[in-house]
């Protein structure tokens, strides 16, 4: 902060614009307190009183339109509440205030009731509803992710992502308790505007006051409404989140959000892999079919060249046979073949005298005429 000149005179305007920028800069404060006096205004800027139980402390607080409509909680005269924010001086009246952006409610019995009353107003609304849900689409690359930044879960997240080529936005919010609200509005209202294919809401778990962020109105109807599936991996014992029963998907941690991302690409590489060792199995067994074809073929081409060559040796014994037994062979020896009326005369008996034979010699045929 800019030092002072201790010789300086402020206007009273300077001097108290220059007490709520201090103020401003200030890490927010929380402070305790029972709303003793309220007012909200037809602009919706609620202006309200807490005290301290014992009755000697009272304190003058406003909370703008915007942050108690995001807060969820319809402030009453002798509510139990913290409020978180800072001081501020305003400049017309003197009237010293404290500004406070976010309120919730004190004790286990409160808390459980709000949530207990908002889910059932949400589930008569239908807006937990089975048949809403979309389904988160296989093979995503394009990852919106809100979460703190500090502590183990982002690292998780991202440890057990895979490595399928995600290319993950990473928004950064505060994920503990009502404090959480502002933040958390803005990521998903800046979601809206990015290219993502899936947004994931993650943090790790806690008790109901540590998970009040998520079980606010207006951000499980943001959700609702998100234009891509949302993923909710909001740690939980006993009572579901309301943001996660609004969510398309809800796990119970972030690594099991990691998982669901993988489970596509990872179904899809199994199933190359399957396709890979099929082809495999089929590659050796058409291996293993030309080896026995091979084979066999090898067997019958010397089955049958063997055959062919005792055929070969048959029709050469044969032909010698023909040779030897040719009646033409016997002809050029000297040998004659006698027909009567074109039967071959094979005794004496077959003739009579007068009968006129033909004699077939090696180099031609004569008659004759038997006379006795």
């Amino acid at each position: 902060m800019e030092i002072v000149d201790d010789k300086k005179i402020f206007s009273v305007v300077e001097y108290i614009e220059l007490i709520n920028v201090f103020f401003e800069h200030q890490e927010n404060v929380q402070i305790q307190g029972e709303v003793s006096e309220l007012k909200q205004y037809p602009s919706g800027h609620v202006y309200f009183s807490i005290r301290d139980k014992s009755g000697e402390g009272v304190l003058s607080c406003i909370i703008w339109r915007h942050n108690y409509g995001l807060c969820g909680i319809k402030l009453e005269v002798g509510m139990e509440i913290i409020l978180s924010g800072h001081p501020n001086v305003y400049a017309k009246t003197g009237r010293f205030s404290f500004l406070a952006d976010t309120v919730e409610l004190i004790g286990e019995g409160a808390l459980q009731k709000a949530y207990n009353d908002l889910k059932k107003k949400l589930e008569l609304e239908g807006l937990f509803a089975e048949e809403k849900k979309r389904k988160i689409p296989d093979f995503i690359q394009k990852i919106g992710v809100i979460t703190s930044l500090e502590g183990a879960v982002i690292h998780d997240f991202e440890n057990n992502l895979g490595k399928f080529g995600f290319k993950v936005l990473i928004m950064n919010s505060k994920v503990e308790g009502q404090a959480a609200l502002g933040d958390l509005y803005k990521a998903i209202k800046k979601m809206r505007t990015q290219d993502i294919e899936v947004l994931v809401i993650i943090r790790g778990g806690g008790s109901l006051e540590s998970l009040q962020g998520f079980n606010n109105e207006t951000l499980v109807r943001e959700i609702a409404k998100f234009p891509v599936p949302v993923i909710a991996g909001i740690g939980h014992d006993k009572d579901v989140p309301l943001l996660a029963l609004a969510a398309d998907r809800m796990v119970s941690t972030p690594t099991a959000a990691a998982n669901l991302l993988n489970r596509s690409w990872e179904e899809a590489y199994s199933k190359i892999r399957n396709v890979n060792y099929i082809f495999t199995r089929i590659d050796q067994e058409i291996k293993r079919i030309k080896e026995d074809f091979n084979l066999t073929w090898s067997s019958i081409i010397d089955s049958t060249t063997e055959r062919i060559k005792t055929i070969k040796e048959r029709i050469i014994i044969t032909e010698q046979a023909i040779r030897q037994n040719d009646p033409i062979r016997q002809l050029k020896l000297g040998y004659s073949i006698v027909r009567k009326n074109n039967k071959i005369i094979r005794s004496i008996h077959d003739v009579d005298v007068g009968d006129i034979v033909k004699i077939q010699l090696n180099d031609g045929e004569t008659r004759s005429k038997i006379s006795n």
